[in-house]
């Protein structure tokens, strides 16, 4: 069984019971038995190392060769439909599948081009139904999307691959790794999943899930009528409910030029797709998190005021082969500043993985 192959050395240690603080970096594994639920902890000893990981990107973003705006292709559906993507990294790389945010495109993943490309992995990224240059078409769950997915990659010359999912974009990550585990080597969350996909169902949230993609795409069509907003508009308010570690982020031009154009493409054919999309992340997980075999490395920013620690120390405890990390002093960007590590962190996985398909 093949190896994740990648350019990045990558220090770790081999006690997967430990939890290292490298410099700013902890690294935490995790199990169902470590989980207090009444504290929403999770209980495990640390140890502490002097060695430091640098950021090895310096936090700097370089655009990926191509108008930011432009879609590297279309892939047909099934059903007719056609699929926006975009390639990043390394051409001839490993292929890593990108689920982008709630409220984002297919382009927020060029924040991580650089990475991607010395590590030598390809990044594929792709905007869900009615999302960037995607076409809409109704999607009630993650599970129907997967499925077309799953139908067009080997259009891509994809087998095997591992994934790379942030926020939102994590729910329909955890149904692949249920749905094709053979497929899938290893997977890394950013920041979590929207903690409602976590809460037991309810009759309101199947009440919400139904009349939200309506509600929510008339509201903003309302409010775009009566109060456009540009996209630089819009990352101002952002910086409100920012941490200052992500405010200094933000503040950085070609970061900000990203994430503008990101804002705008999620909404380039209007709202449907948004909504639809959000809609989906108000359903609780199809799949309970116990049976995802799927090695899973997940990494959370300390000073992240977007998510909530107990989210991602929940999530880590429930997956079976789950490893924690904390970023200290950084917020809900912090991949910006650690993108080789983070992309490095699929190595350690992989052997994992392999016994696991055999």
């Amino acid at each position: 069984m093949e190896k994740i192959p990648t350019k990045c050395s990558l220090s770790c240690s081999g006690n997967k019971n430990r939890v290292i603080l490298r410099g700013k970096i902890s690294h935490q594994p995790v199990s169902g038995t470590d989980f207090r639920k009444e504290a929403g902890r999770v209980n495990a000893r640390q140890f502490y190392t002097p060695d430091y990981f640098a950021p090895s990107s310096g936090g700097r973003i370089f655009p990926a060769p191509r108008s930011l705006h432009e879609a590297d292709g279309l892939l047909r559906l099934p059903n007719g439909s056609r699929l926006a993507f975009n390639a990043y990294g390394d051409p001839e790389g490993f292929p890593l599948l990108y689920f982008h945010d709630t409220g984002s495109s297919r382009l927020e993943a060029s924040l991580l081009h650089q990475g991607a490309l010395r590590c030598g992995y390809r990044l594929i990224a792709f905007d869900r139904p009615g999302v960037g240059r995607s076409d809409y078409f109704v999607c009630k769950s993650p599970r129907s999307f997967c499925e077309n997915l799953l139908s067009v990659l080997a259009e891509l010359g994809i087998d095997r691959f591992g994934i790379v999912a942030k926020g939102g974009g994590g729910i329909y990550a955890l149904h692949l790794c249920r749905m094709s585990p053979e497929r899938v080597v290893a997977q890394v969350n950013l920041a979590g999943i929207p903690a409602r996909a976590l809460a037991s169902p309810s009759g309101a949230c199947a009440l919400l899930a139904g009349v939200i993609p309506l509600a929510v795409d008339r509201l903003l069509r309302l409010k775009q009528f009566f109060s456009p907003d540009e996209p630089g508009a819009v990352l101002d308010k952002l910086r409100e409910e920012l941490s200052f570690s992500d405010k200094k982020v933000l503040a950085r031009p070609e970061i900000a030029d990203v994430l503008e154009a990101d804002q705008a493409e999620s909404v380039r054919a209007g709202y449907r797709g948004m909504a639809q999309d959000l809609a989906i992340s108000f359903r609780k997980l199809e799949v309970p998190l116990e049976e995802i075999a799927v090695p899973t490395e997940i990494w959370h920013g300390c000073a992240d005021r977007l998510t909530l620690r107990s989210d991602c120390e929940y999530l880590a405890a429930r997956l079976p082969r789950a490893r924690l990390h904390r970023v200290s002093q950084r917020g809900h960007f912090f991949f910006i500043h650690h993108m080789d590590q983070i992309l490095g962190s699929l190595r350690r996985n992989s052997r994992e993985s392999e016994m696991l398909l055999n």
